[in-house]
């Protein structure tokens, strides 16, 4: 099967190895999944996203002896830096959101500093799934001081306060469940609003086996659908972007869109 995903390379190009995010884009957002991986358009980041990794990253800093205050203000330049590239009217809301978001994770990070020892930060992992190479990076990763046990902490941040492990994030956890053959686990902050401060939460799977079987038939099909298709040109005739989705929200994704398909 791997001979499919091949065809496409192209110089330094190629669709391998995959990655989560290649996973979900191709299974529902087929169309951004082309307009990225096969014509090779890229598309600017999000506030969204931005906080999230700005967050990430006052996180690691204070595991690793920074104060509060200082990881504070190294959080906000990074976001300021990369937000300075993108167009979001978010942008500023999602600023105000990031001291709130990473002083309620320093609170709870300290409660389990008697407990855990960070050993690794942005760790690679390497995995093949039904004979094809992806790749992907932890974010935190912990040893139990008692057990000597190491887990691997995913911190998620976001507009909502799951109660449950999306289908998504699930199918990431067994990825990495399956490359590191450790435990995961999920931490999710929720953006403060103008009533309630920043709120946590804390989720694991207790089954890895059923997202992973999502994730190889995702592999599957999308070798199947890889088989059919010797060009782009042959993609852009068996795709039919629905101008309904709200992935096309975004004037970048829209315009490329536009170009390839002409509506």
């Amino acid at each position: 099967m791997i001979e499919h995903f091949k065809k496409f390379d192209s110089g330094d190009k190629s669709l391998l190895p995959l990655s989560f995010s290649h996973l979900t884009e191709f299974a529902f957002y087929r169309e951004r999944w082309a307009l990225r991986r096969i014509f090779g358009y890229e598309f600017p980041s999000s506030a969204a996203a931005e906080r999230g990794k700005a967050v990430e990253s006052g996180v690691n800093l204070i595991l690793n002896g920074h104060d509060l205050s200082k990881a504070k203000e190294l959080m906000i330049s990074e976001f300021d830096e990369n937000c300075s590239r993108i167009d979001d009217p978010n942008t500023s809301t999602e600023r105000d959101n990031l001291e709130p978001l990473l002083e309620l994770a320093a609170y709870k990070f300290q409660q389990f500093a008697f407990k855990w020892d960070l050993v690794g930060y942005q760790n690679k992992i390497d995995v093949y799934i039904k004979g094809i190479p992806l790749i992907g990076y932890t974010d935190f990763q912990f040893e139990d001081k008692k057990t000597k046990e190491n887990f691997y902490l995913d911190l998620k941040t976001s507009k909502t306060l799951p109660q449950q492990i999306s289908m998504s994030h699930a199918m990431q956890q067994s990825i990495y469940n399956r490359a590191t053959n450790a435990r995961q686990m999920l931490w999710y902050l929720k953006n403060p609003t103008k009533t309630k401060g920043a709120e946590w939460n804390s989720l694991e799977l207790d089954d890895y086996q059923k997202p992973m079987k999502i994730c190889e038939h995702i592999i599957f099909v999308m070798g199947k659908y890889l088989e059919t298709v010797n060009s782009a040109e042959d993609v852009k005739n068996t795709l039919i972007p629905n101008p309904d989705n709200w992935i096309w929200k975004e004037k970048t994704v829209l315009n490329a869109r536009k170009e390839v398909w002409g509506y």
